[in-house]
């Protein structure tokens, strides 16, 4: 068995390649963001494609733009400008959100 498919075989479910615009959002505030290409979702988590430049750390917030979702996310690993993550908390942006969410919905309103 080759490493990439030990790998796959790992997943807790399959992913969908979507290739939908994303964005993550952290520090203080959510103030710091970048935007990124959400390449595969599944129900617990995803994959992105993200500028090597950009760190990104353990927990942070990762937008969906459009299905109008945030998701809180745990960094599960990160190579080059990919970056693969599980899902802790799903967000309903057409929801109102919690008031730590806010920057998150704002910038959905205002990209979608």
């Amino acid at each position: 068995m080759t490493n990439a498919r030990a790998f796959l075989d790992r997943r807790a479910e399959p992913r969908v390649s979507i290739n939908a615009r994303g964005r993550i959002m952290h520090g203080d505030k959510l103030a710091i963001w970048a935007d990124c290409m959400i390449k595969d979702m599944s129900d617990s988590g995803a994959k992105i494609e993200l500028s090597h430049l950009h760190k990104v750390p353990p927990r942070f917030i990762l937008i969906h733009f459009q299905a109008g979702m945030a998701f809180e996310v745990v960094l599960k690993w990160r190579r080059g400008d990919l970056a693969g993550m599980a899902f802790e908390v799903k967000h309903n942006l057409e929801q109102p959100v919690p008031a730590r969410l806010e920057p998150v919905r704002t910038a959905w309103l205002a990209l979608r």
